[in-house]
């Protein structure tokens, strides 16, 4: 397996738990008016030799071995992630920048509380306005809006869960490093279930969605969403089908950790 592989697990599991949370920096928001009715790499020890029967002895089969994999220092680890990043699709933007381990942890440990890492993914956006809806003198979330999410979620599901998982787990001491030195002891697989589980958590709601707005930003009218995590609102505001085909991932790889 090549190590690019491995380094690719590793982006593709911050994506899966960081995918909504690229999305939070939204625009100013659109109003529409609309009416009411509207492995190890120590070689194997040789097998003992065994007579064919005929007062000769076989020979052992050659048996090929890869290469022992060493991750880089945590400083050093920029140029390597970089050159095994090449070529896939992840955002340009994302590896020109520096401390790119230590950036996936920033990721991780924020997910896993339910908040979401704006700083660290700036510059990934929607690039389109967030719309609302105006209906008999009451607000909704404009389903308009779910589109915009497609290719993000489009991008993770089409990976084998079991893949994933094998890939993250290779990769988490680096991980776990930059973790650590965020103060965060718990685990990398530990941080990634409570950022999954969060996410299988969220209503799949395929009614309209009620906003109000006591201020400047917009809230869910119903106290039950309003009360769900930042990580769990964007998931929502993705909307239904987005929310389930990523769930169905999530169910999937969860068991695979």
């Amino acid at each position: 397996m090549r190590i690019g592989f491995l380094i690719a697990g590793l982006a593709l599991a911050v994506l899966i738990i960081g995918a909504f949370q690229w999305f939070s920096s939204e625009p100013e928001p659109v109003v529409e008016t609309l009416p009411v009715d509207g492995s190890s790499g120590t070689p194997p020890t040789p097998p003992t030799p065994v007579s064919s029967g005929q007062g000769e002895r076989a020979t052992p089969a050659e048996v090929a071995v890869a290469p022992e994999m060493v991750l880089p220092p945590l400083n050093d680890s920029d140029a390597f992630v970089r050159e095994q990043l090449a070529g896939l699709e992840l955002p340009d933007d994302w590896l020109a920048r520096e401390d790119l381990a230590r950036r996936a942890a920033v990721v991780v440990d924020n997910t896993a509380r339910g908040e979401f890492p704006a700083r660290q993914l700036d510059f990934l956006s929607l690039g389109v306005p967030f719309k609302v809806i105006e209906r008999g003198g009451e607000l909704y979330l404009d389903p308009a809006n779910y589109d915009r999410y497609n290719s993000y979620v489009d991008l993770v599901v089409m990976r084998d869960p079991a893949q994933v998982a094998e890939l993250f787990d290779l990769l988490s001491p680096l991980l776990e490093e930059s973790l650590l030195e965020l103060g965060n002891q718990l685990t990398a697989r530990e941080q990634l279930l409570s950022a999954i589980d969060q996410v299988l958590a969220v209503p799949i709601r395929a009614e309209d969605i009620r906003l109000i707005q006591p201020k400047v930003l917009y809230e869910f009218a119903e106290p039950r969403l309003e009360k769900l995590t930042p990580l769990q609102k964007q998931v929502l505001r993705s909307g239904p089908g987005n929310t389930e085909k990523l769930q169905n991932f999530l169910a999937r790889l969860r068991p695979q950790l």
